[in-house]
């Protein structure tokens, strides 16, 4: 296991949001293994905000966890944690997202379950105001296309986590926020969930 990939921009309401479109191929960044945190079996997580001071943001995301053959063997509801601050110096010199993206705890994973292609309801909350609450369905790539694309282009490995990117909605959080993402199946079951507080 590498760590975590992350997709760019891969709904296209979080793109226009953000000031930009959806890539017609998918974009990667890379997060390193001291940045992914799990939930417990209760679902509670310690969220990290890194550099508090900075202009941090959530993004909720369907997560799925690489098996042998490269198949998609399970998944989750995620959050990846991001540092605007030193993402916008990154953006303006077109260096690596690394230290915005992958600080340690950045990476955060609610519970896992088997996976199973299909269409899947993920949002997020914080201190109870929903902020993001869309569908899997509106993914620009899915998750096929995502798996050929990182073993054509990256290092993919058995383990690998993929963070398939996030809807619109995304927005700050500071220290004692408290949050709650969750992933619902088709009959509005929630699946998948993580809830704690930022610190």
């Amino acid at each position: 296991m590498n760590g975590a990939w992350g997709v760019r921009r891969n709904y296209h309401a979080h793109a226009e949001e953000m000031g930009g479109v959806a890539p017609s191929t998918p974009k990667f960044f890379f997060m390193p293994l001291i940045a992914i945190v799990e939930a417990d079996e209760d679902g509670s997580v310690d969220i990290a905000l890194g550099n508090s001071e900075h202009q941090i943001e959530h993004e909720v995301e369907l997560v799925v966890k690489i098996g042998e053959n490269f198949e998609p063997v399970m998944m989750a509801v995620g959050c990846d944690t991001t540092d605007r601050t030193v993402q916008a110096v990154a953006k303006s010199k077109g260096t690596s997202w690394l230290e915005a993206k992958g600080f340690p705890g950045a990476a955060v994973v609610g519970g896992w379950i088997p996976y199973k292609d299909g269409d899947y309801n993920i949002g997020l909350s914080v201190n109870g105001d929903v902020r993001q609450d869309s569908n899997t369905s509106l993914m620009v790539h899915s998750v096929n296309t995502l798996i050929t694309a990182l073993r054509e282009n990256e290092d993919l490995s058995e383990g690998d986590l993929i963070f398939t990117g996030t809807p619109a909605g995304v927005g700050s959080l500071t220290p004692a926020d408290k949050v709650t993402a969750w992933m619902k199946n088709e009959s509005g079951e929630i699946i998948s969930q993580f809830s704690g507080t930022c610190q």
